[in-house]
């Protein structure tokens, strides 16, 4: 950026400086021209001063006498007044004979400005002050078209210079200062752009040890109940049969553990097996009332359906995978829903959405809590949930389905009044999403 920067200013610079000289040429021959056209209207002779060249540059300085007997006469000012105010300002005019010497000069006197060959056109000169000035060269013939001399046409570049230098001044502060910022924002922006980055990344290494922490469970519990059988001289078939129950049931909470992850991970990369197919929400609500009531009064709680629409409610969905959806709602709400408390499934409409909640009234969640409830393994009572066989991957695998669905999965929650799960669905009659879902394909 700094070079580019760089290269941008210098080449600017550059331009500047040739649109500047090149107004400046045009300037000065246009002048040039004016005042040899004018000019050679009155030479005579050969390297001789006519009046007429006096009456026309009142300021005329001749080189062998005195300028202050050359002074301005009054009487002329007003009839060259124009030519007068053309250059007696900005520019100097010195004749010079056929052999390079000076004759005289009027207009601006630069205090040692050299003399130099009048055969060249276009020169930049430099006084004894240090300003530079730019003038062109031209051939003046008399009125009889003799070579009379040349004629050379000079103006100050004080002002333009002072110009350059300023815009040069503001490059010098400009560039680094443009880099300057240029960088502090580039490190703000790569920052920015690196949270998302290294939050994933961390993301992964705690999945990474959740996932190695959960898995080696079972392992370990499997490990040592064979080091402990493998202790024993002699086994009767009971405890044979102990022993081989208990690895069956780590084996198969390890295995169902493999099968959660590996679903988790096909839903997010979309290549799940569904097969959509037309299911009736109302049906399906009362459904998982019924089975779940068991489990609920054994927990002592009251499981109850709200249905708050009288239409049957369909959805182009798998069923397997809205059950277990909804199931996993279910039973993390009686799980962490206190004796006495009550768990309600409520289903209604909201324009072309089924709107499915599962509310309790448990412990509820805080706003920590909340912001990773959805995150793998997560889990607010680790204890309560092992004991129950949670393994922290339901409301992970709930989330993917419900959006695997083209639909959502939000919650809100209070410290110690209950939590609220809702579940959006988009209705079949929505025939835009329904022909997307319709489109699923077994891999």
């Amino acid at each position: 950026m700094g070079v580019l920067l760089g290269t941008f200013g210098l080449m600017t610079y550059h331009v500047l400086i040739r649109a500047y000289l090149y107004s400046i040429d045009q300037e000065l021959q246009g002048v040039a021209k004016a005042f040899h056209r004018n000019l050679e209207h009155v030479l005579v002779e050969p390297e001789k001063v006519p009046p007429g060249l006096k009456e026309m540059l009142p300021d005329l300085c001749l080189i062998d006498r005195p300028c202050s007997q050359a002074a301005m006469d009054p009487s002329h000012r007003d009839s060259h007044r124009e030519m007068i105010e053309v250059y007696q300002n900005s520019y100097y005019l010195r004749f010079i004979s056929l052999s390079n010497q000076l004759i005289a000069t009027s207009g601006l006197r630069p205090d040692g400005l050299p003399l130099t060959p009048s055969k060249i056109e276009w020169e930049t000169l430099q006084d004894s002050s240090g300003t530079r000035y730019h003038q062109i060269s031209m051939v003046l013939h008399t009125y009889n078209q003799k070579t009379w001399g040349y004629l050379q046409v000079g103006r100050s570049l004080k002002e333009v210079d002072r110009r350059l230098d300023g815009f040069q001044h503001v490059l010098l502060i400009g560039v680094p200062f443009s880099i300057l910022i240029v960088g502090i924002s580039s490190w703000w922006l790569a920052g920015l752009a690196m949270r998302p980055i290294q939050r994933s990344y961390q993301q992964m290494q705690q999945f990474t040890a959740d996932a190695a922490h959960e898995l080696r469970t079972p392992l370990t519990a499997i490990l040592a109940t064979i080091d402990s059988a493998l202790r024993v001289q002699q086994f009767t078939i009971i405890e044979s049969r102990e022993v081989l129950a208990t690895v069956e049931r780590q084996a198969s909470r390890f295995l169902g553990m493999v099968k959660d992850l590996l679903l988790l991970s096909r839903l997010e990369q979309h290549t799940a097996s569904f097969q959509p197919e037309s299911i009736c929400l109302n049906d399906l609500i009362l459904d998982l009332v019924d089975e779940f009531s068991a489990l609920a009064s054994s927990a002592r709680l009251t499981l109850a359906e709200e249905i708050q629409t009288p239409k049957q409610l369909q959805v182009l969905a798998d069923e397997d995978q809205l059950y277990r959806l909804l199931s996993n709602l279910v039973v993390n709400a009686i799980s962490y829903t206190p004796e006495n408390g009550k768990v309600s499934l409520r289903l209604s409409q909201d324009r072309h959405q089924a709107v499915i909640q599962v509310q309790d009234t448990g412990v509820g969640m805080s706003r920590e809590e909340l912001s990773r409830i959805f995150d793998r393994f997560y889990r607010i009572n680790k204890d309560r949930s092992r004991k129950s066989g949670g393994t922290g991957l339901g409301l992970a695998i709930a989330k993917a389905i419900a959006e695997e669905h083209h639909g959502s999965l939000e919650v809100e929650s209070i410290i110690g009044s209950g939590s609220i799960f809702t579940v959006r669905l988009p209705l079949k009659s929505n025939r835009k999403l329904a022909i997307k879902l319709k489109s699923w394909k077994r891999p």
